[in-house]
């Protein structure tokens, strides 16, 4: 009687339907580069206009932008107090994107573990407009 039970128990868990696990969302917001491969390409989750191209072994990072012709091209971005590389022969920086808020791309040295994150400042250009500033300031300790 008990594997009666025991079996009509199993029989209605496999008829009842699973919800399955939902896909991850993050498969191309990065690439998957080789090993000693020198760029990456990565995008935030959270908006396209957060859209890197890092040179692993020297540390330059550029943001993906509109050109005057509405086609885009890679601008080169601030990193303050990156180290220069004398003669790269191999990746020595990561990128990193959190899905919760933009704040958190980071930028860091592999081999010393100095960190950057992303800044966003605005200043009163000659003109007097107002323009956004994208940096990547060295976190404090």
């Amino acid at each position: 009687m008990i594997r009666c039970a025991a079996l009509v128990v199993v029989a209605m868990n496999l008829a009842v339907p699973v919800r399955a696990q939902d896909q991850p969302n993050n498969i191309h917001q990065a690439t998957i580069p080789a090993a000693d491969a020198r760029f990456e390409v990565l995008q935030s989750e959270l908006a396209a206009r957060w859209t890197f191209r890092l040179d692993r072994f020297t540390g330059r990072v550029a943001q993906l932008v509109k050109d005057k012709n509405d086609g885009h091209t890679w601008e080169d971005m601030e990193v303050i107090d990156r180290p220069a590389v004398a003669s790269p022969q191999r990746p020595r920086f990561q990128l990193f994107s959190s899905g919760l808020a933009a704040r958190y791309t980071l930028l860091i040295d592999t081999d010393t573990g100095k960190t950057w994150e992303i800044s966003t400042f605005k200043r009163r250009a000659t003109d007097g407009s107002e323009q956004e500033l994208v940096v990547w300031q060295p976190f404090t300790q």
